[in-house]
């Protein structure tokens, strides 16, 4: 496995430097809505003495720099391209190989990571400096912080292949990929941290996958929570990494006996 993901490694890297405009352009635009949002709330801060709960306008420029990182890190497009290979047909070459569809998927993500994090830390930078933003980040909430976003990344990553699943039984996920993504914009931290959610959406955000996706690595990173608080939401990330984990499992088996490599 490891000589195959170095092959893997080596073909991505050399596909994604003939598409580099684009790789920058695409990590662009997930931090403009981050920062949108920033701006917002830092005029509203304003407006209202200059905070909002917990967060003054230091503390929003912090939460959403440590968000559009933590976006970025565990970005994953799967579901999108999984239909489009499988109305095509473009399962099928897949299937034949000795390796399963899913770790192609998996080196698709760390190369456009790989290839964008260092363009992105430099924006972050920037934006940092402009808004003046304060983390409270300890060395001990760094230390959870590795653990959690790669729980996060996993956990977007194997909910996208449980969706794109559903391609086995009709050609068009789109709809399905769509309504999960605005799902997460309302609840995963995007609009407002999670802990600024009316009461209910906030049991919400935490009861559904969709806050430990952004919000609850990005409050970590930022040192907005203690660490028993951190402890806690950590496991319930872990709870539902194993449940999309089984879950995908059971629907790819199932769904792979039926496949008609539509489009072949």
């Amino acid at each position: 496995m490891i000589r195959t993901y170095r092959a893997l490694l080596v073909a991505q890297i050399q596909a994604a430097s003939q598409y580099r405009v684009q790789s920058i352009l695409w990590m662009l635009f997930s931090v403009i809505r981050p920062v949108i949002f920033l701006a917002a709330w830092v005029a509203v801060a304003n407006s209202q003495g200059g905070q909002i709960g917990a967060y003054d306008v230091r503390d929003f420029a912090a939460y959403y720099i440590c968000l559009s990182l933590v976006s970025n890190l565990t970005m994953s497009w799967n579901a999108y391209d999984f239909e489009f290979e499988v109305r095509m047909g473009r399962l099928s070459p897949k299937l034949l190989r000795p390796l399963h569809p899913i770790h192609y998927s998996v080196v698709e993500n760390l190369v456009w990571k790989l290839t964008t994090i260092i363009p992105l830390a430099i924006v972050l930078v920037f934006v940092a400096i402009t808004f003046d933003a304060r983390f409270r980040t300890t060395p001990v909430h760094l230390l959870l912080f590795l653990p959690s976003v790669l729980l996060a990344a996993a956990l977007a990553f194997l909910s996208g292949w449980a969706l794109a699943t559903l391609a086995f039984w009709t050609t068009r996920v789109h709809a399905v990929s769509t309504f999960w993504d605005r799902a997460a914009f309302i609840f995963a931290g995007q609009i407002a941290p999670l802990a600024l959610l009316p009461g209910p959406l906030q049991t919400i955000a935490l009861a559904l996958p969709f806050g430990y996706i952004l919000g609850v690595p990005a409050e970590i990173l930022r040192g907005g929570v203690t660490i028993p608080t951190a402890l806690q939401l950590m496991a319930g990330q872990v709870v539902w990494v194993v449940i999309f984990y089984f879950a995908f499992q059971r629907v790819w088996r199932v769904g792979i006996r039926q496949y008609s490599a539509v489009g072949a």
